[in-house]
């Protein structure tokens, strides 16, 4: 099937990303995570956003249930923020099959317990003053969150997809790096079959793809 200009738009961003995570095993340094601003464009409406931080949530809830609980973390702790991972999810899926002023605003309490457990860590940097949060599982999920409750759901749909991908190296630095790659394969896998109805296998067959999960 002849594809429209949009559509061809669209493949060349997805594919983008595809060509990065192949340039990522020869670079000697991380390359820049603004890589992923063109996701920004991808976003056409809140639909697209809403969609997007629900799967990458539950990537995120697929993430912890595999991991252990982290040493800075009490065994009631870790549980506590994987049930509420778990409510956030269910409310996420709630609003996109039926939005309600009354379901918009558990999604907006539920940021506040967000808040309330990330700590109150400020500290002075490079002239700004930086909060340092406890969980960066959580900080993903707050994001996600963004997506539904924002206006600005273009600009949260980049900060979760540059949270979720962005690694750090000690030599090469932070952007994306080798530990990345899955990750952004999983972002490129999600825009992918959300405007093609496609798998990257199946919509790139020669583009060098690995291994993708489906979406969840």
């Amino acid at each position: 099937m002849k594809q429209n200009k949009q559509q061809l738009a669209i493949a060349k961003k997805i594919k983008k990303w595809i060509q990065t995570t192949q340039e990522v095993e020869k670079a000697r340094f991380a390359i820049p995570i603004t890589r992923l601003t063109s996701i920004k464009s991808l976003c056409v409406d809140e639909i697209a956003a809403e969609k997007f931080g629900l799967y990458i949530a539950r990537l995120v809830q697929q993430q912890m249930e595999r991991a252990n609980c982290p040493e800075h973390f009490t065994d009631e702790e870790w549980e506590q923020q994987k049930q509420l991972v778990d409510e956030a999810i269910s409310l996420m899926q709630s609003y996109l099959e039926s939005p309600s002023y009354e379901s918009r605003q558990s999604l907006r309490n539920l940021l506040r317990d967000i808040d309330g457990l990330q700590g109150d860590d400020y500290r002075n940097f490079r002239w700004a003053t930086v909060r340092f949060v406890r969980s960066g599982d959580l900080l993903k999920l707050e994001y996600a969150l963004r997506c539904f409750v924002e206006t600005d759901f273009p600009y949260w749909t980049y900060k979760l997809a540059r949270e979720y991908v962005e690694g750090y190296g000690l030599q090469s630095g932070s952007g994306i790096v080798a530990e990345s790659v899955p990750r952004l394969l999983e972002v490129a896998e999600f825009w992918c079959q959300y405007y093609f109805d496609l798998s990257l296998r199946e919509k790139f067959p020669d583009g060098g793809v690995s291994c993708v999960r489906p979406n969840p």
